[in-house]
């Protein structure tokens, strides 16, 4: 299990220290600064010391990589536009020290619950939550057009990079359901690509390996 310290309420030698000393086995995780990593079998996370507090979230080393991607800065208007259940657009919220503003996107209203559950538990008050299809933000908001700094969009996808957690995503794709999720993405990047500034910066990911997404 990996998990992502909150820089905002902690550090993680702090973290690393309350776990050596509640006899929870862990260790850094190369390339990723405020991870850590907890063996299986140690238990449920959600009753790790800190947690509740706030001071970190489970999250993939691999998730983990990707908002840093965005080189967030303080007071800048930043756009995720795939965000829920929001382990990236808290994490965001943590580079830029919860200076800023995070307009959380996602067109599932129970699933947007989740992030500001989230956003409570770490202590975060810079995200907007926006519940609405991403390939209509820029129709409901004409003024967005050029708006943003910092753009992401974590695309759904076949998710075939996950498939040491998830294995049954191999029998659930087939060539149809990646050629719709191919669409979809290209008109995400068509749609949203027009509400960043000039010179801003937009990161494209996804969790899978197929070489069409």
């Amino acid at each position: 299990i990996d998990i992502r310290v909150n820089k905002i309420r902690a550090n993680v030698k702090n973290i690393k220290d309350i776990f050596d000393n509640c006899g929870i086995e862990n260790q850094l995780i190369p390339n990723c600064p405020y991870g850590l990593e907890i063996p299986a079998g140690v238990g449920e996370p959600r009753k790790w010391p800190g947690y509740l507090e706030g001071k970190w979230s489970v999250q993939d080393r691999s998730s983990q990589l990707i908002a840093p991607l965005l080189n967030p800065l303080s007071g800048e208007n930043i756009l995720d536009a795939c965000a829920a259940p929001g382990g990236k657009s808290t994490h965001i919220a943590e580079l830029i020290n919860n200076d800023g503003t995070i307009f959380c996107a996602d067109r599932s209203a129970r699933r947007s619950k989740k992030i500001a559950a989230n956003a409570k538990r770490l202590g975060i008050s810079c995200l907007q939550l926006i519940i609405s299809d991403s390939n209509k933000l820029l129709a409901k908001n004409p003024e967005w057009q050029g708006f943003f700094d910092r753009i992401l969009i974590d695309a759904p996808c076949s998710g075939l990079g996950t498939l040491a957690r998830h294995p049954d995503a191999r029998w659930r794709m087939n060539k149809d359901n990646i050629k719709e999720l191919v669409a979809l993405q290209s008109q995400l990047l068509i749609s949203l690509a027009p509400l960043l500034k000039s010179g801003g910066k937009l990161v494209y990911s996804t969790c899978t390996i197929h070489p069409d997404e």
